[in-house]
């Protein structure tokens, strides 16, 4: 029987009452290359001569051939699949993690399938057991609740499944996190060494908001420095921008208010610089920012802030979790180091007036 031409099996295509899903054996009759070179042309470990793979992948596009996910799933019986489980996108660094991961998984062979928890921990343990059921080969999570979800952590751990948190994770687990804590003690020196006394710190509504490097590193400098920690000074119910507008609106109501603010991440100190210039202030002229991250926003606003190497976490991340795969092990730490970004958004504080109220100062 003669072999169909490509034109042939494009109008039969296009003729069919339900449009049909091109198979390999229309490839192996387009190009004359059996199922198997076929096979290993979409391989990219596979040896297969250039010139060969080039064909293969040149008529497969041409009549739309893409290998059945499914079938290689079984065969390889993995799913070539990461979960990404993330509380939510309006955080700029967890969008930027995302497009390195993403990036560093493709040019790994693989993908991602992101998953959003909207800090609910019965949509975490959904997302976890439906991917740990096979649709993922491995996990990085940047998990809701150390307590709610606790045991289905552990019991992922202990068979062998490839889980790693994101920046925290109690002894015992897998993590990726971010060595930032001398960085942060570096920002705080810089600005007590400025002349800040009143420095507020920023951060965000989680059970483990409290246990972060960036506080502790807030509490020992103070302490370090001989300047009493005044609980007034810390906000605790941030998340995103517009709630760093509102942590300013308090910041701009205190009695005495600071001089600087320390925040948890730039997400949050854009909604402070943001809500200072809405006000008619300035930065760094009436308020002194430190954020972290270092997200594209940040370095238009000069924000001084913490950098880190995020495709080289994506390329460390994905080699640890594929070494899970292939062999069950203890616990894997990536840690990364950081470093502080001197923007323009600090300076040496401005006079106070009597009673520090930005209010009055301005009228």
């Amino acid at each position: 029987m003669p072999k169909s031409t490509k034109s042939e099996l494009s109008n039969a295509r296009h003729l069919a009452p339900h449009v049909q899903r091109p198979t390999i054996t229309d490839l192996e009759s387009l190009t004359g290359f059996s199922r198997s070179t076929i096979s290993r042309a979409f391989n990219p470990k596979a040896s297969v001569k250039k010139g060969t793979r080039d064909k293969i992948i040149k008529a497969a596009g041409e009549i739309g051939f893409s290998p059945h996910p499914g079938a290689r799933m079984i065969r390889s019986q993995r799913s070539f699949r990461w979960g990404l489980l993330l509380p939510h996108l309006e955080n700029s660094e967890y969008a930027q993690l995302v497009e390195t991961l993403d990036a560093e998984a493709h040019r790994q062979g693989t993908n991602f399938v992101l998953g959003l928890t909207h800090y609910d921990a019965k949509v975490e343990s959904s997302f976890l057991r439906h991917w740990a059921a096979g649709e993922a080969d491995g996990v990085i999570c940047d998990a809701v609740s150390w307590t709610e979800n606790g045991d289905l952590y552990r019991q992922l751990v202990d068979r062998g499944y490839p889980f790693m948190a994101l920046y925290y994770a109690p002894d015992g687990y897998s993590q990726a996190r971010r060595d930032d804590y001398e960085s942060f003690c570096i920002g705080l020196r810089n600005l007590i060494g400025m002349g800040h006394r009143r420095i507020a710190y920023v951060g965000v509504d989680h059970p483990q908001a409290k246990f972060t490097n960036s506080f502790c590193a807030y509490k020992e400098v103070l302490k370090s420095h001989k300047i009493e920690y005044d609980e007034s000074l810390v906000i605790m119910n941030a998340n995103n921008r517009e709630s760093g507008v509102k942590a300013w609106q308090l910041i701009r109501e205190m009695s005495n208010a600071p001089t600087a603010v320390m925040a948890f991440n730039d997400t949050l100190a854009s909604g402070i610089w943001i809500g200072v210039h809405a006000d008619g202030l300035s930065v760094p002229k009436d308020l002194s920012i430190i954020g972290s991250d270092d997200i594209p926003e940040s370095r238009l606003m000069g924000l001084t802030t913490i950098r880190y190497d995020r495709a080289e976490l994506a390329r460390r991340v994905l080699n640890t979790l594929e070494k899970m795969r292939i062999e069950p092990m203890g616990p894997q730490i990536v840690t990364m180091d950081t470093y502080v970004v001197m923007g323009n958004s600090v300076s040496p504080p401005r006079n106070q007036s009597k009673n520090g109220n930005r209010k009055n100062r301005n009228n």
